[in-house]
C-alpha cells in the first residue's frame, strides 16, 4: 500500500463562552495564516501541572497569545488576568499540545467555570481529510467528529488522542497527547507542516469575553522542526514497535474470526489471509534487531508500517473480492492462474551457467479469477507472499518454487527453476613445506576455496621458491570470477646481501676443433661479489638455458651452457643472474658460425669388371663431420648411414649395390648434421655385363 505524504494538520479549538457556528469561522480561510513553531523537547509534558512547571510556561520563544475575537478578527491583546496561552513541542512518542488560561471565573460553588476547545486536525497541508474534536475542561466525555474523510485515509483521533484536563495555579490547564501512531502515514519526520484550527469558548457568564473567543476558526500552520537525524531514526522505531504490536494484535484476531469452524471461512484465511500475514512477519524479520540496525535498514523496516497498520483492513478487502467471485462469477472457469516468470539478468552472466550478479525476481499472475495472490519460496523453505520484485544474492544453487491462488481460491501447481549464483572470487589458503630457516628450496602449495583453474604457473597448484620471495597464483572458478592467492617466502637463508655481480660470458667456438663449427660451450662466470640463485642464458633474445645455482657470496660462480647443431650465422647470447633482491645482466657475446655444415664428402666405385654388383664409397678426408649419410642413385634414395661425428676427423661409408641391369647409373653422396646437408659430385657406373 503507498505511503501518503507524512504531514500533520492540527486544528486546536479554544474555550467559547456561548454556542456559535464553525461555518462562519471557516470561511474566513482566505485570511492570512498564522505560523505557530512546534519544537523537540525530551520533557515529560502529558499533563498540565508538567506544562506549567516546564521552561515553556510563559516563555514568550514558546508560547502563542495572538489571539482575536470570533465575529469581529478583532485583536485581543495579550497578557492581564485572562490571558489565553497555546503551546506545542514534540517527543519521540508523540505531540503535546497545551492549552492554558489565567481566567479565574469561579461558579456559585468556587470551583472554575467549564470551558470548552474545539480542535479540528489536517493531517498535512492542502485538501487532506480533517477530523474534529470537542472537550471540556471539566472532563466531560470528548466528542469525535470526522470529516471528508477516505476509508484508508481515515487516521481518527478517537482511541488514539489523550487529553489530560487540571487546575493549575493560573487557572485552567488542558494537555491534548497525539501519538505518532495516530496520523503513522504523515509522521513529519523531514519537519514537515501542519495544518489546524482552534475555538476557544470562554465561561457563558464572562464579564470580559461575553461570548467572543480567542482564534478565528480559519486554519492556520503549526511549523514543526526538523527533526535531527538521531531525533528521526527514535521516532521511526518507536512508530515501528507500535505498528508491529498493531499487527501481532491483529493477527489473532484474523485467526478467531476465520477459523471458526466454517470450511470456507478456513479457505478464505488459508488461500488469502494467510500469505498476508506471512509477508507481513517476513518483513518484521529485522524487528528483534530494532537497536543494531543502521538509520538505512531502520528507513527500509519503516516502509512496511503501512501494512502492519493496515492488515485488517488489507484482509477485509480480500473478503469483497472474494465474495463478488464466489456470487458473481461462481470461480470463473474454475482454472487457476498461470504464473511467468521474468529473471534479470535474462541469462547467466558468467560461466557454466552460473549468475556472478545479484539475480531480481519478477512473477506475474495471470489468468483465473483474478484477485488473489502469488507467493515463493527458496530452497524449500516457508513460502513468502509475493509483493514485487525480489533479489536472490547470496551464493549457492537456489530451487525457486512459485504458484499463484485467485480470490475464488484456484490454486496453480507450483513451479520451478534453478537459479545458480556466484558472486564470489575464489581464494586460497596456502601451505609450505617448511617455515624454518633453510639454505635450500620452499615449496608453497595452494587448497582452494572452490573448484578453481589455475590460470599461470602451468595450471600447477605448487611453486618453489629458489630465493625469499612472493609469487600470485591466479585463479577462476567455474563460474567465471577471477582470484588470486600470493604466497611469500622469507625463510631462505642467502650469503648475498644484494644483487648479484656482473657476470662476463665466453666461449670456445674454434678452440676445440679449430673449427667455427656449430658446436660450442657459452661458459658464464662471475669472478667475485653477490651470487646470483638462479642463471638463464638467452640466444638472440630467446632464453635457452635455466639452472638453479648456489648461493656462496662472496665466491665466485660459473655456469656452462652446451651448444650443438648451429648453422652458419652469427648467434648474440647474454645471461641473467637472479636472486631476491634483483637481476643483473651481461654483455653479449657473440658467436659465428662459419663451418657448421659437414664439409664436402668424395664418392668413388670399385666396378672395375663393369658387371652389376661393386661398392660405392664415400670418403670426408678432414673436416666437419656429418652425422647422417644418404646416397641417391639416379637421384632416388638408396641408403642411409648414422655416422659417428668426430670433427674434424676423416669419415668414410661403403654402401654395397648388386643385380644391377646393363645400364648407366648415376649416384650422388650427402653428409648431414645439425647445421644442414653437404652433396658430393655425382659420379657414373657403367654396367656392360
Amino acid at each position: 500500500m503507498l505511503r501518503k505524504a507524512k504531514r500533520y494538520a492540527l486544528l486546536l479549538a479554544a474555550l467559547l463562552l456561548a454556542a456559535t457556528s464553525f461555518p462562519h469561522a471557516y470561511a474566513e480561510a482566505n485570511a492570512p495564516k498564522v505560523s505557530y513553531e512546534v519544537v523537540y523537547t525530551t520533557e515529560d509534558l502529558s499533563t498540565p501541572t508538567a506544562w506549567y512547571n516546564s521552561d515553556f510556561f510563559d516563555n514568550p520563544d514558546y508560547k502563542e497569545n495572538r489571539f482575536v475575537q470570533y465575529w469581529w478578527e478583532t485583536p485581543i491583546e495579550p497578557g492581564g488576568p485572562r490571558d489565553t496561552g497555546l503551546y506545542a513541542a514534540y517527543r519521540e512518542d508523540g505531540v503535546y499540545i497545551f492549552f492554558q488560561s489565567n481566567e479565574q471565573e469561579l461558579d456559585t460553588n468556587g470551583v472554575l467555570k467549564n470551558s470548552s476547545i474545539e480542535l479540528f486536525v489536517k493531517y498535512g497541508l492542502g485538501d487532506l481529510p480533517y477530523h474534529q474534536m470537542i472537550f471540556e475542561t471539566n472532563g466531560s466525555a470528548v466528542n469525535y467528529y470526522e470529516w471528508q474523510t477516505e476509508y484508508r485515509d481515515n487516521l481518527p483521533l478517537k482511541g488514539n488522542a489523550v487529553l489530560t484536563n487540571e487546575q493549575i495555579p493560573t487557572g485552567w490547564g488542558s494537555v491534548l497527547y497525539i501519538p505518532w501512531k495516530a496520523a503513522y502515514k504523515y509522521v513529519p519526520l523531514d519537519g514537515e507542516d501542519w495544518e489546524f484550527a482552534m475555538i476557544r469558548w470562554s465561561p457563558s457568564h464572562s464579564p470580559t469575553w461575553g461570548g467572543k473567543v480567542h482564534q478565528v476558526g480559519r486554519f492556520n500552520t503549526f511549523d514543526i522542526e526538523e527533526p535531527s537525524p538521531a531525533v528521526r531514526t527514535a521516532i521511526q522505531k518507536n512508530v515501528i514497535q507500535q505498528a508491529w504490536q498493531s499487527f501481532n494484535a491483529s493477527v489473532s484476531e484474523l485467526q478467531a474470526e476465520w477459523l471458526n469452524g466454517d470450511a470456507d471461512d478456513a479457505n478464505f484465511y488459508n488461500t488469502l489471509v494467510l500469505p498476508l500475514i506471512a509477508q507481513g512477519q517476513a518483513n518484521g524479520s529485522q524487528i528483534p534487531n530494532l537497536n543494531s540496525l543502521s538509520a538505512a535498514e531502520i528507513d527500509e523496516l519503516y516502509a512496511h508500517i503501512d501494512g502492519w497498520f493496515e492488515i485488517k483492513r488489507d484482509a477485509e478487502d480480500k473478503r469483497a473480492a472474494y465474495i463478488l467471485d464466489k456470487l458473481f462469477d461462481e470461480g470463473g472457469s474454475g482454472q487457476p492462474p498461470e504464473t511467468s516468470l521474468a529473471l534479470q539478468p535474462e541469462q547467466p552472466d558468467g560461466e557454466n551457467g552460473w549468475y556472478v550478479s545479484e539475480v531480481t525476481v519478477s512473477l506475474e499472475a495471470i489468468g483465473g479469477s483474478g484477485g488473489g495472490f502469488t507467493e515463493y519460496r527458496l530452497g524449500g523453505g516457508e513460502w513468502t507472499a509475493y509483493s514485487g520484485p525480489f533479489a536472490i544474492s547470496a551464493d549457492g544453487v537456489h530451487t525457486l518454487e512459485y504458484r499463484s491462488v485467485d480470490s475464488a481460491g484456484n490454486a496453480e501447481e507450483a513451479k520451478q527453476t534453478v537459479v545458480s549464483v556466484d558472486r564470489t572470487a575464489p581464494t586460497a589458503t596456502v601451505a609450505y613445506s617448511t617455515t624454518d630457516p633453510t639454505s635450500g628450496t620452499v615449496t608453497a602449495t595452494i587448497t582452494p576455496s572452490e573448484a578453481v583453474t589455475i590460470a599461470n604457473n602451468e595450471g600447477a597448484d605448487s611453486y618453489e621458491f629458489l630465493y625469499n620471495g612472493s609469487f600470485t597464483f591466479e585463479l577462476v572458478d567455474a563460474a567465471g570470477n577471477a582470484g588470486t592467492a600470493t604466497a611469500t617466502v622469507s625463510n631462505i637463508a642467502s650469503s648475498s646481501t644484494g644483487v648479484p655481480g656482473k657476470p662476463v660470458l665466453s666461449d670456445n667456438n674454434g678452440h676445440d676443433t679449430g673449427l667455427m663449427d656449430g658446436d660450442y660451450d657459452i661458459t658464464m662466470n662471475l669472478w667475485w661479489g653477490n651470487n646470483g640463485r638462479i642463471y638463464k642464458l638467452y640466444e638472440n633474445g630467446v632464453l635457452i638455458d635455466t639452472k638453479l645455482l648456489a648461493d656462496q657470496a662472496p665466491q665466485a660462480q660459473s655456469a656452462v651452457t652446451s651448444i650443438s647443431g648451429k648453422e652458419n650465422g652469427t648467434y648474440v647470447y647474454y645471461a641473467e643472474l637472479i636472486n631476491e633482491f634483483g637481476t643483473t645482466t651481461s654483455d653479449t657475446r657473440t658467436v659465428t658460425v662459419s663451418h657448421g655444415l659437414p664439409a664436402k664428402p668424395v664418392l668413388s666405385s670399385n666396378n672395375w669388371d663393369g658387371d652389376g654388383n661393386y661398392d660405392i664409397q664415400m670418403n670426408l678426408w678432414w673436416g666437419i663431420n656429418g652425422t647422417t649419410y644418404r646416397l641417391y642413385e639416379n637421384e632416388v634414395l638408396i641408403a642411409e648411414v648414422p655416422l659417428t661425428a668426430q670433427s674434424p676427423q676423416a669419415q668414410s661409408a661403403v654402401v654395397p649395390v648388386s643385380g644391377k641391369a646393363i645400364g648407366t647409373y648415376e649416384y650422388r653422396g650427402e653428409l648431414v648434421n645439425a647445421g644442414g646437408a653437404t652433396s658430393s659430385d655425382t659420379i657414373i657406373v657403367q654396367v656392360t655385363k
